[in-house]
């Protein structure tokens, strides 16, 4: 976990918590004054409640003073109370009212010409951002607070802008960016209060738990992710020493930074000083009510049980987990700890628990995807109000002028986040080159076809094929070329294949095809079909004298087949269709208890 969630109540992890100074009251008259000392009431008891973390309380009286600020016509008070308001509900997870009073706060912020405040605004209201899964829009805002800070030259503003921008970079899973963004906080923090250093650092070891794992699956180099890690490591036993500071040590810090070491210890191979560090995060977190740090210890500790073999164990912690996740309402956590659950029962060949419980996962993961589009959905209808709010407070020609371009410009953006979500549905499951299925949809959808055949007792087919001698294409008549060819094999591939099929790139020269429903022999034939297209295809029209081939191996679905065990076989005969000669069809022998067979 990182450090830039807002700390639960009684844990203050930021130096930004203080509102903007207020106007004292200007005396007119009796009522007035009252109404005036009691504003000043109203916002130190908010304040108060910030240090104290009564939250809750907070959000009353913060409400409360906005109201008298604004029957008083005191702008600076009215903007204090709304800061004020914001942090108290991102406190209590209620981002999405967080988000909505920091639009009202943003917009008094301007008014008053307070650019410092506006950017330390931005901040917290892209946190909320983030939380709702709003990533765009949580880097937009940031945008406009780095510009600010930049402005005015401040140093510490800039620190927190570039922090936030990492966690939303890591929240997006692209750890590498999140990593360069660090880097260059860690630089700034150096002359900053132990507040900054503990939350960078922290931060910085827990983007490297993601980046290493992202690597090794990736197939990145060992040297960089061992890199990774060992940095990770170093900044972990940092977080964790700052944790204990004498006068700014908390027990949430504590719990966060042991969490985060023990995770680091497990994927560098030390299981038992990695539990003791889990563990002692949950012992920390139960006592003092830290509940979604409780939950990520459960989940972590369930890792690194099953990374170390003991499976029925990490069975036992995701259940615990996934009944306090339902607790909590924590959808993304559900979305975790249930595909890890998948993957424990799967290990412990309690296959058809598995199987519900990926389904389980995907059917949250649809769910999610569906609450984010809502809430941008109302976030844009509260822009809206906030126009509409504006409207009542000035010349109604002129505002109404406003109103009518923002409206027309809001249409504009309902129609781009729609364009917006298809091309970045696009991005994250579509080859850029050739428009196939890339490696990350292939590994989305074709468990769900394993699955679904295993379940209904279906034959499924798989072929692992590569283009013979693409490196003698490239240098011959270079990539461009190399290109031309890719594109044209993955034209021929779907144009042999049915709709049904999953037909995909996997890298390189190198593509898949899922075949639902067809056994060995049959997919051969399509497999044959497609090897014919491919040496029978007009390649002179690319270039004179230009040939291209290609090798397929086929496999079909045993009974207990995954994913990585079936394209390991369909790789097997696709090296054996290169050793005998390239440009065939190589199948693997039928193994008893094909899908669809009692396994013998």
């Amino acid at each position: 976990m990182d450090a830039s969630d807002e700390p639960r109540p009684g844990d203050d992890l930021r130096p930004h918590d203080e509102p903007r100074a207020f106007d004292e009251p200007r005396a007119f008259d009796e009522p007035r004054q009252r109404d005036s000392i009691h504003l000043i009431e109203l916002l130190t008891a908010s304040t108060a409640a910030l240090d104290s973390g009564g939250s809750e309380h907070g959000v009353t009286v913060s409400r409360e003073a906005a109201d008298l600020a604004v029957a008083l016509g005191d702008r600076r008070a009215e903007a204090s109370a709304l800061v004020l308001l914001a942090r108290h509900l991102t406190r209590l997870g209620d981002n999405e009212a967080c988000s909505q009073v920091c639009d009202q706060a943003a917009q008094a912020l301007r008014d008053l010409g307070d650019e410092h405040g506006l950017g330390e605004l931005l901040i917290v209201q892209a946190l909320a951002l983030n939380e709702l899964g709003l990533a765009d829009e949580a880097l937009s805002s940031l945008a406009v607070a780095r510009e600010v800070a930049a402005r005015l030259n401040d140093r510490p503003l800039l620190f927190w802008v570039l922090n936030r921008i990492a966690v939303v970079h890591t929240a997006m899973q692209d750890f590498r960016r999140a990593r360069d963004f660090q880097l260059r906080a860690l630089e700034l923090a150096a002359g900053l209060d132990v507040d900054a250093r503990f939350c960078i650092v922290n931060n910085i070891a827990d983007n490297a738990i993601g980046f290493h794992r992202q690597l090794l699956h990736d197939g990145g180099e060992p040297h960089e992710a061992r890199a990774v890690l060992d940095e990770g490591l170093a900044h972990a036993v940092m977080a964790v020493e700052l944790s204990r500071h004498p006068l700014h040590g908390t027990p949430y810090r504590q719990a966060l930074a042991l969490d985060n070491h023990g995770m680091l210890l497990a994927l560098a191979g030390n299981p038992e000083a990695s539990l003791t560090a889990i563990l002692d995060s949950r012992r920390i977190s139960v006592e003092h009510g830290f509940q979604a740090m409780e939950l990520s210890t459960l989940y972590h500790s369930a890792f690194v049980l099953l990374e170390r073999g003991d499976a029925m164990r990490a069975v036992h912690e995701l259940e615990v987990a996934l009944r306090m996740a339902d607790d909590l309402n924590e959808l993304p956590m559900r979305m975790m700890v249930t595909s890890e659950l998948s993957r424990a029962l799967e290990v412990t060949q309690q296959y058809e628990p598995a199987l519900r419980r990926y389904k389980e996962y995907a059917s949250l993961e649809r769910q999610l995807r569906s609450t984010v589009a809502a809430t941008r959905a109302r976030r844009l209808v509260q822009l809206v109000e906030v126009d509409h709010a504006r409207l009542d407070a000035a010349d109604a020609r002129t505002e109404s002028e406003l109103y009518r371009a923002r409206s027309r410009e809001l249409e504009a953006e309902i129609l781009a986040l729609g364009q917006l979500a298809a091309d970045l549905d696009r991005q994250v499951n579509e080859d850029a080159l050739t428009r196939l299925s890339n490696r990350h949809h292939i590994e989305s959808e074709l468990p769900q076809l394993l699955g679904l055949a295993h379940a209904a007792g279906h034959p499924l087919s798989l072929a692992v094929l590569d283009i013979d001698h693409f490196k003698h294409v490239n240098d011959t008549w270079g990539h461009p070329v190399g290109d031309e060819v890719l594109v044209a094999v993955a034209g021929l591939l779907l144009h042999s294949c049915r709709a049904g099929d999953l037909v995909g790139r996997l890298g390189g020269e190198e593509f898949l095809i899922a075949l639902p429903g067809l056994s060995a022999p049959a997919a051969a034939e399509v497999c044959q079909r497609v090897r014919r297209s491919v040496q029978d295809h007009d390649w002179a029209s690319i270039r004179p004298g230009l040939r291209v081939t290609i090798s397929i191996g086929v496999s079909a679905l045993a009974f207990g087949d995954d994913m990585r065990e079936l394209i390991e076989k369909a790789d097997e005969q696709l090296y054996r269709a290169k050793r005998s000669g390239r440009n065939r069809v190589e199948v693997g022998e039928a193994y008893p208890g094909r899908a669809g067979q009692e396994a013998s």
